[in-house]
């Protein structure tokens, strides 16, 4: 077996059939196996699957997160090589047949990824490549512990099997939390050898838009408990970059510091995008919640606490102070956040 797909799953019936189809499509002359791992699913994935038959492996787990999804089709694989997957990605038709050899004639090589173009959730084309001018290179370890989460996306790669199994896989302290545990493993693969880049756009990645990934978090859940309808922990969705800061301090040092730094300065950010939406939705008491947790991670950012005295106001106060200020303020005050790229 040269090659073993994996790709897992939780709660994709949008999207598995494409992605899995562009697997099926491929040109490559090679042998190749592909392993779905479905993490818990609880809505029509698995009915889906069932459509596939023999052409799939699927494994069926509880919900533990993406990394021991990944992890447990690693463990299944037969192949030299593993190529990554998501389920709501897609590979163009000759993404294995670019990649695999590249691996075959380079023995120093451990891993080697592709530029891709990113779509949002209906296929349009948000942006034409992925890797920026200045990443477009073989980075070398100390690159991509300067500059960044280095723009290796999971569906470009494909690593040799020995040398996943030697860095343990993607780290499952990430559990079910969002993080880097993609970028982090990247990290540990170059420190076998060089990850080899391949300028072609061989992956069509799907990102929903910034704002529509925020909103998703504001959706009312069921969470400790408490009655469907309460906003969540505003903590809750970014353990994941915690995780990966400690990480980066144990695994690296003081090398892994500026790194470490960018994850709680994304998760402060995102606090406060979290913040800004829920004043948009008239939630001022989530709002302050969001506000005070990113004030914890960045409690020099003198911005986040004019927005905090903002959402403490009465709202009647508010809304007859609000007039008075420029267009720019307002909205920074009150959201949409989406107009802001950033906040500091």
């Amino acid at each position: 077996m040269k090659v073993s797909v994996i790709i897992p799953v939780f709660n994709g019936e949008a999207t598995i059939a494409g992605t899995l189809e562009s697997v099926f499509a491929q040109r490559f002359g090679g042998q190749f196996e592909v392993i779905v791992v479905n993490d818990g699913s609880t809505d029509a994935t698995r009915a889906l699957l069932e459509n596939f038959g023999d052409r799939i492996r699927v494994i069926d787990q509880e919900n533990r997160g993406i990394s021991a999804a990944r992890n447990a089709g690693i463990r299944a694989a037969a192949g030299e090589y593993i190529a990554l997957l998501d389920a709501d990605d897609t590979w163009t038709a000759d993404k294995l047949e670019r990649t695999v050899p590249v691996l075959d004639h380079n023995p120093a090589g451990v891993a080697v990824f592709s530029d891709g173009t990113i779509v949002d959730s209906a296929g349009g084309v948000l942006a034409p490549l992925y890797v920026a001018p200045g990443y477009d290179h073989s980075p070398t370890l100390d690159e991509m512990l300067s500059n960044g989460p280095w723009p290796i996306l999971v569906g470009s790669i494909v690593v040799r099997r020995e040398t996943l199994l030697a860095v343990g896989g993607f780290a499952e302290e990430f559990g079910r939390d969002y993080g880097a545990e993609d970028a982090f493993a990247w990290l540990l693969i170059r420190e076998r050898g060089e990850i080899i880049y391949l300028p072609e756009k061989l992956v069509r990645y799907r990102m929903p838009l910034f704002h529509e990934q925020l909103a998703k978090r504001l959706r009312p859940h069921d969470w400790k408990g408490k009655s469907r309808g309460t906003p969540a922990d505003p903590e809750q969705h970014f353990r994941g970059n915690q995780v990966w800061a400690r990480l980066m301090l144990e695994r690296f040092g003081a090398r892994g510091r500026k790194l470490a730094n960018y994850a709680i300065d994304a998760t402060a950010r995102e606090q406060v995008m979290l913040g800004m939406m829920a004043m948009d939705r008239s939630d001022r008491e989530f709002a302050r919640r969001c506000y005070r947790a990113s004030i914890r991670h960045r409690p020099l950012w003198l911005k986040t606490y004019f927005r905090l005295g903002w959402a403490m106001l009465p709202a009647h106060v508010s809304r007859r102070l609000s007039p008075i200020l420029s267009p720019g303020l307002r909205r920074s005050l009150s959201g949409p956040p989406f107009l802001e790229e950033r906040t500091q």
